[in-house]
């Protein structure tokens, strides 16, 4: 069985990013127990949150948090080929695709246009550090860091 590395609430503003560590949560029972915001100095909210000017079109870095348990919406890892698939955070019918309050989809339309781009130049493309709900009170998991725009193999879940 594989140890587990669990990094404390105190100790996450000097904390490295190890994948499948859980960085805790603090224990007051509110948005400030948040570990991204001492981890990354992202916002406590949202499955979008980056470092940087979206509308200006300077992110330095952004993140991705999915409880990855949601049975309509199942974002999912692939460990063997290091896929992520992500879903969207659009989940209300009738609403335009990258309408949402917190501008999810938008800034990942903007990041895949990035990476797509005719120039080949990525330099808009800012890194992606992808969290998962680890089950406990705020704590999260490190899952990776996403790289988007790279081919997608079969991974046997779309069926024949």
């Amino acid at each position: 069985m594989k140890d587990i590395t669990t990094i404390k609430f105190a100790d996450l503003s000097t904390a490295d990013l190890i994948v499948d560590a859980i960085y805790e949560s603090g224990m007051r029972g509110n948005a400030g127990d948040d570990p991204l915001v001492k981890l990354l100095s992202v916002s406590n909210q949202g499955g979008f949150r980056y470092v940087g000017n979206f509308a200006a079109n300077k992110l330095k870095a952004v993140v991705l948090y999915s409880s990855m348990d949601d049975v309509d919406w199942p974002d999912f890892l692939d460990e063997e080929t290091g896929i992520f698939y992500y879903y969207g955070d659009n989940k209300k019918p009738g609403r335009e695709l990258h309408d949402t309050p917190r501008k999810g989809n938008l800034l990942l339309k903007k990041i895949f246009d990035d990476a797509h781009s005719p120039s080949g130049d990525r330099k808009g493309v800012p890194p992606i550090f992808i969290f998962a709900k680890a089950g406990t009170r705020r704590d999260v998991i490190f899952k990776g860091l996403a790289v988007p725009g790279g081919a997608v193999p079969s991974h046997g879940r779309e069926g024949k």
